[in-house]
């Protein structure tokens, strides 16, 4: 009886590729599909001026140590390599799942304060670690996400929080779990990178 391992075959098809967006997705259900998108876009970096490089000398899948994770209760999973473009506009970074199953990202991007504040005329003006930064909601209909972009050398560092359903363990807001990761991070950013 053949008939029954081809409907086999398709049925762990199908559970594989489930799994393979659920990993993707931090492993758990996302809410809706208005929640903050997986890929950030391009309006919410701004369109790079056409040939804009992007600054490859910080990787946060390599500076973000299991340890530095570790200390911050950041290490629920390992990593999730993720490396996106549109249009003109790139990130590169990875996504990360916190011990309490809020997500975050740490990327850099090719795109620029100057457009990020064009899209954003409300951004919040910061300094972390000696740095300009811009703090925004993209979708601000959609709660449980929060962005800052931290100034890069040809671009800027990219951090997302997303926690749609409050799960931060010290019950931060997004933005202020993302100012949390941001203060964290930009130290290990190079000297002039």
């Amino acid at each position: 009886m053949r008939r029954g391992a081809g409907s086999r075959s398709a049925g762990v098809a199908a559970v594989a590729l489930v799994v393979t967006v659920l990993g993707g997705c931090g492993g758990e259900p996302r809410p809706s599909a208005t929640s903050i998108t997986a890929r950030p876009s391009s309006a919410a970096l701004g369109a790079p001026t056409s040939g804009s490089g992007q600054s490859t000398s910080f990787d946060p899948c390599t500076a973000l140590t299991p340890s530095f994770l570790a200390s911050h209760q950041w290490d629920a999973r390992p990593p999730a390599t993720r490396q996106e473009s549109t249009g003109d506009a790139r990130w590169k970074g990875c996504l990360f799942v916190a011990q309490s199953a809020y997500t975050f990202r740490v990327q850099t991007t090719n795109g620029t304060l100057a457009r990020v504040r064009e899209k954003f005329a409300t951004a919040t003006d910061l300094t972390i670690a000696g740095r300009r930064a811009l703090r925004y909601e993209a979708r601000p209909d959609v709660p449980g996400g929060c962005t800052i972009n931290v100034d890069m050398k040809n671009g800027s560092l990219y951090i997302l929080v997303d926690d749609p359903r409050g799960l931060h363990p010290r019950k931060l807001s997004p933005c202020a779990a993302a100012t949390e990761i941001a203060e964290a991070v930009v130290p290990l950013l190079p000297p002039g990178g």
